[in-house]
């Protein structure tokens, strides 16, 4: 049996003080602490450290470093330079996001930098560049509220003191860009940006980035240098809620085996109480249109879980399968014909699998 966590005695003592956020009052505030510098070695949740301190009743949120979106950077000397995060989704009330930055040195002494909002929004999925002795903090998901749908922000870490600032750049900038890579091209001007998600204005939605985007840090000039050939749309529900996809691949899965569990019989339930019967094989061909085309086999084990490719005269297809919608992206060039093939086999399987209207939007 796993020992049960318990806080040392300083912890303990402090933790009614620390155990929420709380944003910085100066540019940077020094906030280090036993109750965090605690958490941020043992990473455990919120709830795990409420209960490890014995502190009685909850306040929400807790402070946490068990986050996602949070970036990483390795300075020379092995010091470890943690930027935001979030913990917990939207929905949780220990949900936050961070606009903070921690230093873990190589003895595993730490220090925690807080901010004021106005001068470093809380941010999550962006990303962080050593340059020197800065780090360029770029685009991030963030709160809807401090989101900028026209321009990815830029943010500049200085090392020496720890201050950040916001960088004013030039040239037409990404239009919100967030959970992409950012690497320091080999002449060390240019932070090159890839993938990740930017707004589709006509659209009015978040979509892949399909460009590679180049900031050049002597002129702080955003420019493109190349976009990938591709037709792309998406199929959602026609009242663009959630679908129904994970409750309807835990039926069909269930069906394989004849035998269902209590997660596939409480859907299938569900679906029955609107009069819909989950189709098992339909479920399983979903990704294979009426016209010649092999799979593209795919690590399931990987980043890649939610991807399905198949290959057409030559031509990657690829799904993306989420709550909110099913992205098509066509990797190259097919016919006008093989497109509307595509996208009515779509449109035609997956309204019969949820037995609800969908309608597809073009990108």
């Amino acid at each position: 049996m796993r020992k049960k966590l318990q806080a040392k005695s300083s912890v303990r003592a402090q933790y009614k003080d620390w155990c929420v956020p709380k944003r910085g009052n100066a540019n940077p505030e020094r906030q280090t602490n036993d109750v965090w510098s605690w958490l941020v070695e043992t990473r455990v949740g919120a709830y795990t450290a409420h209960e490890a301190a014995g502190a009685g009743e909850r306040v929400y949120p807790g402070w946490c470093f068990a986050r996602y979106g949070q970036s990483e950077t390795v300075l020379a000397d092995g010091t470890k330079i943690y930027i935001g995060g979030e913990h917990e989704d939207h929905y949780d009330p220990d949900f936050y996001i961070y606009n903070d930055v921690v230093a873990v040195r190589p003895d595993a002494s730490v220090e925690i930098f807080g901010y004021p909002k106005d001068v470093f929004p809380p941010t999550d999925f962006h990303s962080a560049t050593l340059v020197g002795d800065k780090v360029y903090i770029i685009g991030g998901l963030r709160y809807p509220e401090s989101r900028s749908d026209h321009e990815t922000q830029i943010y500049q870490l200085e090392l020496e003191g720890f201050s950040i600032h916001r960088v004013e750049v030039n040239g037409q900038a990404p239009s919100w860009l967030y959970d992409h890579k950012a690497e320091l091209n080999e002449s060390g001007t240019k932070i090159v940006c890839t993938g990740g998600q930017v707004t589709h204005h006509q659209a009015q939605r978040t979509v892949e980035n399909l460009t590679t985007w180049e900031f050049d840090l002597e002129t702080l000039t955003w420019a493109t240098a190349g976009s990938e050939v591709a037709t792309r749309w998406v199929l959602v529900r026609e009242d663009e809620s959630y679908n129904e996809l994970f409750g309807i691949q835990t039926v069909a899965r269930a069906s394989r085996s004849s035998r269902l569990d209590k997660f596939a019989e409480r859907y299938k339930a569900e679906f029955a109480q609107r009069g819909h019967v989950v189709d098992a094989e339909l479920f399983y061909s979903r990704f294979q249109p009426p016209i010649p085309h092999s799979p593209v086999a795919i690590d399931r084990d990987g980043d890649e879980f939610k991807v399905h490719r198949i290959l057409i005269d030559g031509v990657i297809v690829r799904y993306v399968e989420d709550m909110h919608e099913i992205a098509v992206t066509v990797e190259g060039e097919l016919s006008g014909d093989t497109i509307e093939v595509l996208k009515r086999h779509g449109l035609e399987t997956y309204s019969r699998l949820e037995g609800l209207p969908y309608k597809c939007i073009l990108l």
